[in-house]
């Protein structure tokens, strides 16, 4: 039978495009197989059962309406800004690592300024810290020294030229241009619609600054270290607070952990880091001590003492007079075995 030419020739074409096909998909798998390559971006795989999801945006930091806190005699001359984690540096320059390491979400800022007098401002910054522990341990670490509590509020306390509070899981604070009375003045109003619009998370109040016996303790001393407290890795979510008694001035810190293995485990490592760092072992001089598998240390010339009571660790630190120090420990550790009793 004689051959047709055009078919021979369609036949061959045929083949040609067939076995560069093929010649294409083995290269594909190589060149896919050698850069590890998703196959789902292929085709291969996919599941095709349904439409494919629409990608997830970013959440963007939650934006409050600044402008409604101007108070009388004020205005806004721009708009409010919002900063997250990634530009917070651009707001606080050498602070953001604070704040990034204790839970922050976002900061929203707004300035007024007054109508009378263009020199006069207060800046507002709301930063929303998700919890309330994170926003009173950046309260507490930065707190000024030439501070007034404000009895009107459980966490909250004014300078010459701000006011500083914590609103539920938020840290406020309020800066004035200069020591202006008229200033302070002009912030209360903003104070009050805080209170008013932020959460207030009074039912959740933490229970850990309860535990420090109330005599002798410096009012507004208390600070919350939710990592590395002295110096420590092992010291986290850490409350401390000071007292002054016969002249002599303590230094207590407490901290519960998930179980009392683990509070005993934080109790251990802590004292490790002292030997570590040349301190002395010393002699407890009371049974209470003893009993909560404290330890005491002569430091550097300071007394150290760390225990572990149940679920929870504590200790006094650098304190100047050891006897003060073991009677203050011995307080804390009576207060801490009674909660622990409660607890069960």
């Amino acid at each position: 039978m004689a051959s047709v030419p055009g078919r021979n020739k369609r036949l061959e074409s045929l083949v040609s495009i067939v076995l560069l096909v093929m010649l294409l998909i083995v290269g594909l798998g190589v060149v896919m197989r050698q850069s590890d390559v998703d196959m789902t971006r292929f085709g291969i795989g996919l599941d095709v059962s349904g439409p494919p999801a629409e990608p997830e945006e970013p959440a963007s930091p939650a934006v409050l309406d600044l402008d409604s806190f101007a108070p009388d005699g004020f205005k806004t001359v721009s708009a409010a800004r919002t900063y997250g984690p990634e530009n917070l540096y651009e707001k606080i320059n050498g602070k953001a690592p604070l704040y990034t390491d204790s839970g922050f979400v976002s900061l929203s800022t707004q300035r007024f300024v007054s109508t009378a007098d263009e020199n006069l401002w207060i800046e507002l910054f709301i930063y929303d810290m998700a919890a309330l522990r994170n926003a009173f341990s950046v309260y507490s670490l930065q707190k000024r020294l030439d501070s007034q509590a404000l009895s009107a509020l459980q966490y909250a306390y004014s300078t010459s030229s701000g006011v500083y509070l914590v609103c539920g899981g938020y840290y406020v604070e309020l800066i004035g241009s200069a020591e202006s009375p008229g200033l302070l003045g002009a912030m209360k109003p903003i104070v009050d619609r805080l209170k008013m619009t932020l959460p207030d998370e009074e039912a959740g109040r933490i229970a850990e600054l309860e535990f420090f016996p109330p005599e002798n303790r410096v009012a507004g001393s208390e600070k919350l270290y939710l990592a590395n407290a002295f110096g420590f890795e092992g010291l986290e979510n850490t409350f401390v607070c000071r007292y002054e008694t016969g002249g002599q001035e303590v230094t207590a810190f407490l901290g519960k952990g998930a179980d009392p293995q683990a509070s005993l485990a934080v109790a251990k490592g802590y004292c490790d880091f002292l030997i570590e760092n040349d301190a002395t072992p010393a002699e407890a001089a009371g049974e209470t001590i003893r009993a909560a598998s404290g330890r005491v240390f002569d430091f550097y010339g300071t007394t150290e003492i760390v225990f572990a009571v149940g679920p929870f660790f504590g200790g006094i630190h650098e304190a100047e007079d050891k006897r003060t120090a073991e009677q203050l420990a011995e307080t804390l550790i009576i207060r801490l075995t009674e909660a622990a009793k409660e607890s069960k």
